[in-house]
């Protein structure tokens, strides 16, 4: 059905890209500021998600950004546009996109590698994993991009390092890009949804025509355990990979370490 709807959609020249790593809390911003302004919404290429060799092909050149953007014409005919691996491709983004705008989520490192690991079911203190003991990756296979570098061009020694390692890759991308891309903090939202996703609006100069205070504690994702000790989630080693990775992005974001 999809392939047929992109057939006949049109790519939006100047969308909103919402980007942000995995669990970074795109969704909930996405479709909230969505719901505030009744502007139409991706909420992720479900179809990429099944194609679960579309990120190497364009890490590797094997398919032509260009002809990935009509392959999904329809993902990309909205007006908001949210969908985290995009956020590994800012350049050729920009460069597709001169009229779009762009906001990247961040999230503090620990917490959105937590995460993703609790939604998962992978625990945080291994050395190493194995792939095909966990139910989650077996359903979804994509999701073991999220624990490999080699990619993008670098080494990591374990899942955790490869975790960091994205992490600061799509910071880097977007600090990059200062002039282009927006960057906000999840926490920032935590403290006041309804506020932050108006003040988002604004932004944008999109007009906030819906309510969504008795929206925004929706729960669109399964919910992880935030209150975890991070140091024993991760355990010494694991947690010291992290800091050693993520330290200098951290403080330009003003993160605690």
């Amino acid at each position: 059905m999809k392939k047929i709807k992109s057939f006949f959609s049109k790519v939006n020249s100047s969308p909103i890209f919402i980007l942000g790593n995995p669990k970074s809390g795109t969704t909930v911003i996405a479709n909230l500021l969505s719901k505030a302004t009744n502007q139409s919404l991706t909420s992720d290429f479900q179809n990429a998600i099944k194609h679960t060799t579309l990120q190497l092909e364009l890490d590797f050149k094997l398919l032509n950004f260009k002809n990935f953007i009509k392959q999904y014409k329809y993902e990309f005919s909205k007006e908001i546009i949210k969908e985290p691996f995009l956020s590994f491709y800012t350049e050729e983004l920009i460069k597709s996109f001169p009229n779009a705008k762009f906001v990247f989520i961040a999230r503090d490192p620990y917490q959105n590698i937590r995460s993703i690991l609790n939604r998962l079911k992978i625990p945080g203190n291994l050395k190493e994993i194995n792939f095909e003991d966990y139910d989650e990756i077996i359903k979804t296979p994509v999701w073991k991009l999220a624990m490999q570098t080699n990619m993008l061009g670098l080494f990591s020694s374990n899942y955790i390092e490869a975790m960091a390692n994205r992490w600061n890759y799509v910071v880097n991308s977007c600090l990059n890009h200062p002039d282009k891309i927006q960057l906000v903090k999840y926490e920032d939202f935590l403290k006041n949804k309804a506020a932050f996703i108006y003040d988002l609006a604004k932004g944008f100069e999109l007009e906030v025509v819906n309510d969504i205070h008795k929206k925004v504690d929706i729960q669109y994702q399964s919910k992880g355990d935030s209150e975890v000790d991070l140091k024993n989630f991760f355990g010494d080693d694991n947690y010291k990979k992290i800091n050693d990775i993520c330290s200098s992005n951290m403080n330009k974001m003003g993160y605690l370490i």
